[in-house]
Formats: C-alpha cells, structure tokens, sequence
C-alpha cells in the first residue's frame, strides 16, 4: 500500500521544480507533521522550474491546477480523503500540456493506505 503524504513530503513538477506543500491540518499527523488532504494543493506554488525557454513558448510552472490521482479509498479526515504518494497532477505550465507534477518523496514510513 502506498504511504500517505504529509507537510514532510517532497512533490516536485516534472521539471524539477518544487511544490511550496501547505501547513495542512492537525486532526490527522504522522511524526508531528499534519497529512495532506484533498483540496490541501489546490493552488500550491512551484518554485525553481526549469521549463523557462521563452523563444520555444514555454512558461514555468508556478502553481498547481489539478489532483488527478493519489487519494485514498478508504482513510478519510473530516470526509476528506488523504493523499497518497501515487498522487499526481497538474500545473499551469505550457507547453505541452498538460503538464504534471509528482511525489519525488512520502517523506515517512509509518502510515499506508489504499
């Protein structure tokens, strides 16, 4: 079973850079860190993305646009599903699209889920 995301977890887009992961909630932690709910990346800012050639069209990633996998099935915090560690997802980068992002880390090892 995949390891469930917290505010110790690295996501990074498929450039390199770095998603900014939200201060979370604390109805739920996993070594004094808050995990990571649906809705908690909404938004997110990306730091440090490499897809800057201007003369080919491209333009950064600077913030997340979409969840499209990764939340569980079956552990809820307030009927919010957690996140996983196969989440992934989007960013407002071009091109091409869609552009993703993705779990580089858990960042533990103590909490699993489907």
């Amino acid at each position: 079973m995949p390891h469930v995301l917290t505010t110790a977890s690295v996501l990074q887009c498929i450039h390199g850079g770095r998603l900014t992961v939200p201060a979370g909630g604390t109805a739920l932690t996993v070594d004094d860190r808050p995990v990571l709910l649906e809705g908690d990346l909404a938004g997110a800012t990306v730091t440090g993305c490499t897809n800057t050639n201007a003369a080919a069209g491209q333009t950064p990633c600077l913030t997340v646009t979409a969840v499209l996998a990764g939340l569980s099935t079956n552990l809820t915090v307030g009927g919010r599903p957690v996140l996983l560690e196969t989440a992934q997802g989007l960013t407002n980068a071009t091109p091409p699209a869609p552009v993703m992002w993705q779990v580089a880390s858990a960042g533990q090892t103590k909490l699993t889920a489907q």
